[in-house]
C-alpha cells in the first residue's frame, strides 16, 4: 500500500458511523453511499480531497482482499443494494489495518529514534 494519511483512520470511523445510520429498514445501502458518507467525514474533519482519495484507496485494497472483485464500482453503484453487514466489514477491516499500520510506524520510528540516541560518538579533541 501507497502513502496512507494520518486521518485514515478517523475518516473511516466516522464513514462506518454514518453508513449504519443510513442503512434502510431492511438493513441494505448503495455501495456509493459509502463513498458519500466517506466525503462527509472528511469534511467534517477538515479533511482535503487528497487525502479522501488516499482513505478511498485503504478501503479499495481492503475490499478486495476481503473478496470483492471490483471493489472500485462498488463505491460508485446507487443501483445495487448491498447489504449494511459487508459494507461495515470492509470499513471495520480498513480501521483495523490503518491502525496496525500506524502501530508499525510508530515502532518503526521509535527503533531508528532509539538506534540513534544509542549510537556512540566520538570524543572531541581539542587540536591546537
Amino acid at each position: 500500500m501507497g502513502i496512507v494519511p494520518n486521518s485514515a483512520s478517523q475518516i473511516l470511523e466516522e464513514t462506518l458511523d454514518k453508513v449504519r445510520l443510513r442503512a434502510n429498514a431492511d438493513g441494505e445501502c448503495f455501495g456509493g453511499e459509502i463513498m458519500d458518507a466517506m466525503r462527509e467525514a472528511a469534511a467534517g474533519l477538515r479533511a482535503d480531497r487528497l487525502e479522501v482519495l488516499l482513505t478511498r484507496a485503504v478501503l479499495v485494497q481492503t475490499m478486495e482482499s476481503l473478496g470483492e472483485s471490483y471493489p472500485a464500482e462498488v463505491l460508485q453503484d446507487y443501483e445495487n443494494r448491498m447489504p449494511v453487514s459487508k459494507a461495515l466489514k470492509y470499513l471495520s477491516e480498513a480501521i483495523e489495518w490503518t491502525r496496525h499500520l500506524k502501530q508499525s510506524d510508530d515502532v518503526s520510528r521509535a527503533n531508528e529514534t532509539g538506534a540513534l540516541a544509542e549510537r556512540p560518538t566520538a570524543p572531541l579533541t581539542m587540536q591546537g
